[in-house]
């Protein structure tokens, strides 16, 4: 029998070594951890999340189902006037953010904001009829048709005046109070809620 000469033990275990070594899982190099530009990203929406909370009134903020320490930071932050002191503050409250479901809040604000968008579109619509009634006495006749107990007499004295203060540069008494008659009619055929009285004290 041919004899046939073994691997020298040396080379066995360096080929064995090197297997193993070959074996090995190589090392990953991607990180798990958020990178610094999402890890922002994500706070600047949370303090933006914020900003809408802080614009959201105290009346409505108690609706709100927020945690109490994130309701007193922002009530704070509405009584802070100088813009150092608001800028972190609002990086306060998007740091309390992190640990509140956001997703509630950013619904009951989005409903908000609707609710708000309605108002300024009756409000838009009351002050384009103020403007045609001022340009037009015939619409004076189309109220009526549709609200029997209008007062034609003196919504008419009331246009008089309004366009004689537009001519005399005077105060526009009438013409608010047009906008308040206008308004309350239109809220006598509606269910809506009823508009801000600090947006009436405007027009």
């Amino acid at each position: 029998m041919p004899f046939h000469a073994s691997k020298p033990p040396s080379q066995f275990h360096t080929r064995q070594g090197q297997e193993v070594v070959n074996a090995e899982p190589e090392p990953k190099t991607e990180s798990r951890r958020p990178s610094k530009t999402k890890a922002k990203e994500e706070m600047d929406a949370l303090q933006e999340l914020g900003k809408r909370l802080v614009g959201v009134s105290n009346d409505r903020l108690k609706k709100l189902d927020i945690p109490e320490i994130l309701a007193d930071a922002v009530r704070e932050a509405k009584r802070i006037s100088s813009f150092g002191a608001l800028r972190r503050q609002m990086q306060y409250i998007g740091k309390l953010m992190r640990d509140v479901d956001v997703e509630p809040i950013q619904e009951m604000l989005d409903e908000i904001d609707g609710v708000s968008n309605k108002a300024n579109a009756r409000f838009h619509a009351l002050e384009k009829q103020r403007d045609k009634l001022l340009a037009d006495e015939s619409v004076i006749t189309a109220l009526k048709n549709q609200h029997p107990d209008l007062d034609v007499t003196a919504l008419r004295t009331l246009r008089r005046n309004a366009l004689k203060e537009q001519a005399e540069q005077k105060p526009p008494k009438a013409y608010r109070a047009i906008f308040q008659l206008l308004k309350s009619l239109e809220q006598a055929n509606s269910t809506e809620a009823e508009t801000p009285a600090e947006e009436d004290s405007d027009r």
